[in-house]
């Protein structure tokens, strides 16, 4: 099961390589792009020139299982226990338990493990295969890690633990066993079982070196020399086998006492020759007995130095120590290569059994599975105080533990994705301040596809307090909506994003479009403008212009003629408006001779006039012509009004 993966070489097919000159360079393109293009080396030392060049850069992404929709279950539930983990940690009142959630981990594995199968029944489509592989492998080494360090043994006596974790990932012996025991067919025929089932004596070597006595007895009741006297002892002695559980009361010594004394009267009619009447009987008992003479025939029989290393301890330490588990560990894996040989899993088990945590989370951390492992793991480990929270690790940046450094990494990775990216924020959540940043800068990373992201960006962004992405996108939407002449849409964004200079923006386009047109669009928006006037002085001015015209069209000129003076005396009207301002001056002449203001107010009139006219000379290409013309009616209309308060 433990098979090393191979990887393809990538071939970037480039006719400029062939240059000795020329070699390949590359540069991160967003998050999870880079960038591969050819540059003659001696280039780098020249002046640039304008020459252009033909050289084709090519765009190399990532590609990870996670992102497969049918790995996308790994990263969703994981995600939520990952979630439920960290509040539990949170939550005084409660205690962590790491076994639960360690099973609830590895039980996600397993159902994806379970689609997989369901997708590729034929194994015909290589890709899932390789997931299966890379799935089947991590179950294995996240149950190890289970059984050495979460599971609490007294007296550390840790063989039946082995056991349970052997016989789960490695079933084929006992999936053979049940196969031959439910054929019906095997009771009502002549045809002797090990003949019917060509695999019988391999069934029953698999299930002796994985301690499972029981269906090897059931094995053998069915072979057809059952009821002779060799196999009647073998199996009297299968059944008196001592077996050894910390719950049953027995101390160790008595236990090991009583299994040398099992062993020894076994190996007494083994030597008498009573089983050699079959060789594969003869072999099972020499199993049994510890026979240092059958170690080439469990090499044989086992398909991983894992299965190799408990089936020897099963009859010679089985009461071994979970200390001692390193020595037995290294001599295992001798009898199957050398160290230069040593794969990431047999590095990965070997760090697990030699006691060495630190090694192991940062070796998992190059599981090909984009740091899925690592990152659940290690935050498991480190927060069930397994290992120590500040070990050194080499790729350790900002002074931040590796616990927070697996997260920010696995974080940022889901962030890269169009459709996992908000589950890479609940791992960011997780990282003290840091983590904060770097969601804020990831935010402004993804891509703007539709109003329903949008409203999901914003509401993170909001939830987090991050005001700086909320204005952010609500510009860049609000930009867009101009690009598309939708004012009052863009409007809505500057509103939302509370930004004072887009919203400045928007609004001299509506006093612009007022300026020339003499009306303004969306009237509804802009009566309904919110907060976004206390940020802004542009709206602010645009807010008290629109009720100066709403008390002009009441015909209430009293409270219009207030505002009015309000406004120039304000000083937020924009210089391109004054005259446009000064304009609604003739609004108060009307056949009553009514007086609107008083001497000082015409006093202010005429100067705002003056400074309009003086403006509109130092730049007269931005004056607008039709107001110029209008200056000569303003001063009419003010020369009438200071008379009529004269007269009054």
């Amino acid at each position: 099961m433990s098979k090393t993966i191979v990887y393809d070489t990538l071939i970037i097919p480039d006719p400029e390589f062939k240059d000795e000159n020329v070699k390949m360079f590359g540069s991160w393109f967003g998050m999870n792009n880079i960038c591969v293009f050819p540059t003659k080396t001696k280039i780098l030392h020249e002046t640039p020139s304008n020459k252009t060049c033909n050289w084709n850069i090519i765009h190399l992404k990532h590609k990870t299982m996670l992102f497969d929709p049918k790995m996308r279950q790994l990263v969703n539930e994981s995600s939520g226990v990952f979630q439920e983990l960290q509040t539990n940690v949170d939550d005084p009142n409660k205690s962590t338990d790491a076994l639960y959630y360690s099973r609830k981990y590895r039980a996600i594995i397993s159902t994806c493990i379970m689609n997989i199968e369901k997708s590729n029944i034929e194994k015909t489509n290589d890709m899932y295969n390789q997931y299966k592989l890379l799935l089947h492998n991590l179950e294995l080494i996240w149950h190890l890690c289970e059984v050495l360090y979460l599971v609490v043994v007294p007296g550390d006596t840790i063989l039946n633990n082995l056991l349970d974790w052997i016989k789960i990932h490695y079933e084929k012996s006992e999936n053979q066993a049940l196969t031959i025991i439910e054929d019906k067919t095997a009771y009502f025929t002549d045809e002797r079982v090990e003949d019917k089932f060509p695999y019988y004596w391999e069934t029953v070597i698999g299930l002796i070196l994985q301690g499972n006595i029981d269906l090897v007895r059931m094995l053998l009741c069915n072979h057809s020399q059952s009821n002779t006297e060799p196999f009647i002892h073998a199996m009297k002695i299968l059944k008196s086998m001592p077996t050894y559980s910390v719950y049953g009361g027995l101390p160790i010594a008595e236990y090991t006492s009583r299994f040398k004394g099992w062993q020894f009267s076994a190996k007494n009619k083994l030597d008498s020759g009573m089983f050699l009447i079959d060789s594969n009987l003869n072999n099972i008992m020499k199993i049994v007995c510890g026979d240092p003479d059958c170690i080439n025939l469990i090499h044989k029989s086992c398909s991983t130095w894992f299965e190799f290393f408990v089936a020897q301890l099963i009859y010679t330490e089985p009461t071994v120590k979970k200390h001692n588990l390193s020595l037995y560990a290294h001599r295992s894996i001798a009898k199957y290569y050398d160290k230069p040989e040593y794969n990431l899993m047999d590095s990965l088990t070997l760090n697990l059994f030699d006691g060495d945590l630190e090694a192991f989370v940062k070796k998992l951390k190059a599981y090909p599975d984009s740091g899925w492992s690592s990152t659940h793991l290690t935050n498991l480990l480190h927060l069930c105080d397994k290992i120590e929270p500040d070990f050194d690790v080499p790729e350790h940046k900002n002074n931040i533990s590796p616990n927070e450094q697996y997260l920010l990494d696995y974080g940022t990775f889901l962030m890269s994705h169009h459709s996992l990216w908000q589950s890479g924020i609940t791992y960011l959540d997780n990282c003290s301040s840091i983590g904060k940043e770097y969601i804020s800068t990831l935010l402004l990373k993804l891509e703007i596809l539709s109003d329903l992201r949008v409203s999901k960006i914003l509401h993170y962004a909001t939830a987090r307090r991050l005001y700086n992405v909320v204005s952010s996108i609500c510009k860049v939407k609000g930009m867009l909506s101009l690009q598309k002449s939708r004012i009052g849409e863009a409007l809505c964004w500057a509103i939302r994003g509370q930004d004072s200079a887009f919203a400045t923006h928007i609004a001299n386009i509506f006093l612009n479009e007022y300026s020339k047109g003499g009306q303004f669009s969306c009237p509804d928006i802009l009566e309904n403008l919110g907060s976004i006037v206390l940020t802004c002085d542009r709206f602010m001015f645009l807010g008290k212009y629109l009720q100066f015209i709403k008390f002009i069209k009441n015909n209430s000129l009293i409270e219009a003629a207030l505002l009015y003076i309000e406004l120039l005396k304000s000083n937020i009207c924009p210089k391109y408006f004054r005259l446009r301002l000064l304009l609604d001056v003739l609004l108060f002449i009307d056949d009553n001779n009514e007086c609107y203001f008083n001497t000082l107010d015409m006093s202010l009139i005429t100067m705002r006039l003056d400074d309009a006219i003086m403006e509109a000379e130092d730049d007269p290409k931005s004056a607008d012509q039709y107001l110029l013309d209008q200056i000569p009616n303003i001063r009419s209309a003010i020369v009438k009004l200071v008379s009529i308060s004269l007269k009054k």
